[in-house]
């Protein structure tokens, strides 16, 4: 993979910015620069519901990875909270890969994984408070009721009560989300509803926990005084909360170091265990009332939350230009140069490449698809290497990356879907200097670029659609010849030039011969197609620079500019001897002929083009009479005739 000679491993994962896959994805890459390998992070963000038209499109990357290419496979299992796409992940691993494959905090009971021991540890929580603390009514903030983490981390407090003879009410357990959303209502239900308001309460996750507890201050609870509080999982937040929050700690540079050296052992052929444990740990701090408190710690911590609450508001901002920016743009040209993400040089952004797949037409985007995966060839409109723009070729999407993009060195790149709700044109890559990870506001980004995509895709049909309607306004449906009004604008736009210019300008009149005679006998698709055969042979006869035009029925003109007598009368022959041709060696039982006039206007003539149309039909007219005179205007084929 890659093409620089090392080994690549996948990562498969959802939502980077998250704290924990923050820590798993910097652990990663700082061990993969040590080692010198390749890692390729296959990653999404959880949509707004699974089975959303945004939820498909998000999940699309996990069709993606080449995993019959891979060297390794790691899967963050408990970060896909989406069952479709982590049974096809799973089905692709089963079938696809032949390489070694490791899971973190999942046992699935085939491949080697590396866990936490996470038992005892809220029932650890229960005897700090009711031990040290004094608390005996003890309540328990958990998450969907049907997640494995929620129904562990509840057993453990249950076992955790019982322990110290504390009677279980499932009234001082509150269902959560895992997230902030619920943090409101449940400071409501144990401030409010409950007869007796809890003294604690114990929340299965960090950020349920810093939420309920701003909550509950924002109502005018002292914390710990009236409610104690604790988390799980020592997410940043937890440490700058004010106070800062009891939780317990995953060692998660531990864990991933461990899988890391476990696909190594199982490159050289090695036996490894296949369940593999690291115990976790509570961090006691404030917000359960243990006087840990650091000034000097917390303040650089608080300095340090600013800043990066500071970035986050400057990156939206950006991410508003960027959008107002490329709402202007019709095409993907330059469009590395409007993604924004060249404007900052602190923000560590190397290497970038928006991959869109090849398809149908002749501008980008050419590729969009409802259907799982992606095309089979890819094009990086957008390339960028050492934050230079490059140009590159056409590649195969299997190799992920375009063959310019190769270097000696271990390359870490995170794959993107690039998408608009269930419709996918690509993905986008991104390399960064060192172990740095993706931006809290980096979904809001993707989401931008992938309305552009659809956005400037909209565009250029539009404009295909009124290229082609104003197509149809001034060209003729049956011959592809310009129409009435097509003429009358480029015959004004010829004669302008030709006086301008100082050159012969002129009209050439043709009239189809007995038109309704082919339409009796032999029907108007026989017409049709003598009418249209009249149009090739003009088309045959006129300068590439002339312009054809069928102005009525059976009446046609064709205008051209430095023309002569000798030119004119060519025209003449070439027109009639293509006739000539089509008729000996068409089958049909008419004949196609037709009667040609046309006139001159010279330079320093004062005559309007309406007269040069008119004295062109004129001598069309005498032709036309003259044939019918000579009665070489038979159009019936003798064997036909009678």
């Amino acid at each position: 993979m890659f093409e620089n000679g090392r080994k690549t491993i996948g990562v498969i994962l959802c939502d980077v910015p998250s704290h924990y896959q923050e820590q798993v994805c910097q652990a990663i890459s700082s061990y993969a620069l040590s080692t010198d390998y390749n890692i390729a992070y296959f990653t999404f963000f959880t949509s707004y519901g699974v089975e959303t038209r945004n939820g498909r499109g998000e999940t699309n990357i996990i069709h993606l990875a080449p995993y019959e290419k891979l060297d390794a496979v790691l899967l963050c299992h408990d970060t896909i909270t989406n069952p479709g796409a982590l049974a096809k992940v799973w089905e692709y691993i089963d079938t696809r890969c032949t390489c070694p494959v490791v899971t973190l905090r999942h046992d699935s009971g085939k491949y080697p994984c590396v866990l936490v021991n996470q038992e005892h540890l809220i029932e650890n929580l229960v005897y700090h408070f009711t031990d040290v603390h004094h608390k005996t009514r003890l309540a328990f903030m958990s998450g969907p009721f049907d997640h494995p983490d929620s129904i562990a981390r509840l057993a453990d407090y249950k076992r955790g009560l019982e322990n110290r003879g504390i009677p279980y009410d499932e009234k001082l357990v509150y269902e959560g989300d895992f997230w902030h959303d619920r943090a409101k209502d449940a400071a409501e239900y144990f401030t409010m509803e409950l007869e007796e308001m809890p003294d604690a309460v114990i929340c299965a996750n960090d950020y349920m926990a810093t939420s309920l507890m701003n909550e509950l201050i924002d109502k005018g609870f002292l914390i710990p005084d009236d409610i104690a509080i604790s988390g799980f999982d020592d997410i940043w937040e937890a440490s700058v909360a004010m106070p800062p929050i009891t939780t317990v700690s995953v060692p998660v540079e531990e864990m991933t170091r461990q899988a890391l050296q476990i696909i190594e052992k199982l490159w050289k052929g090695e036996e490894v265990e296949r369940v593999n444990y690291l115990d976790a740990k509570v961090e006691l701090r404030n917000s359960c009332g243990c006087a840990t408190f650091n000034m000097q710690a917390m303040l650089a911590k608080r300095v340090r939350q600013v800043k990066d609450h500071q970035k986050i508001l400057d990156l939206m901002q950006t991410n508003t230009y960027m959008f107002v920016d490329l709402s202007d743009l019709d095409s993907l040209d330059g469009i590395e140069q409007h993604v924004r993400l060249l404007e900052y040089s602190d923000n560590h952004v190397r290497n970038f490449f928006i991959c869109l797949g090849e398809g149908k037409g002749n501008t980008y985007p050419k590729y969009r698809s409802a259907s799982s995966g992606f095309a089979k060839k890819t094009k990086a409109v957008g390339a960028v290497m050492n934050r230079t723009p490059i140009e590159t070729e056409i590649f195969e999407t299997s190799n992920l990356l375009p063959a310019e993009a190769s270097e000696d060195r271990p390359m870490i790149y995170y794959f993107f879907p690039l998408h608009n709700n269930q419709y996918s044109y690509g993905y986008f890559a991104i390399s960064y200097e060192g172990v740095y990870s993706i931006n809290r506001t980096f979904q809001n980004w993707l989401a931008i670029l992938g309305n552009a995509l659809e956005n400037i895709r909209l565009k250029q049909k539009n404009q295909g659609l009124l290229h082609e309607l104003s197509n149809l306004y001034v060209h003729d449906a049956l011959t592809g010849l310009y129409n009435r009004r097509g003429f009358d604008n480029i015959s004004e736009e010829y004669y302008a030039k030709a006086k301008k210019k100082g050159e012969g300008f002129c009209i050439i009149a043709i009239d189809m011969d007995n038109l309704k005679i082919v339409n009796d006998r032999f029907g108007h698709m026989n017409g049709d197609l003598a009418l249209k055969t009249i149009g090739a042979a003009m088309e045959h006869a006129a300068d590439k620079e002339d312009a054809c035009a069928r102005v009525g029925g059976d009446e046609y003109n064709v205008v051209g500019i430095g023309y002569t007598k000798e030119k004119a009368e060519n025209f003449a022959r070439e027109f009639h001897r293509y006739l000539e041709d089509f008729n000996e060696t068409s089958e049909l039982p008419y004949i196609v002929s037709a009667s040609v006039g046309y006139h001159l206007m010279n330079p320093g003539d004062d005559t309007e083009v309406e007269d040069c149309v008119n004295l062109a039909d004129a001598q069309l007219y005498e032709n036309k009479r003259k044939k019918k005179e000579e009665k070489r205007d038979n159009v019936i084929r003798p064997e036909n005739d009678g």
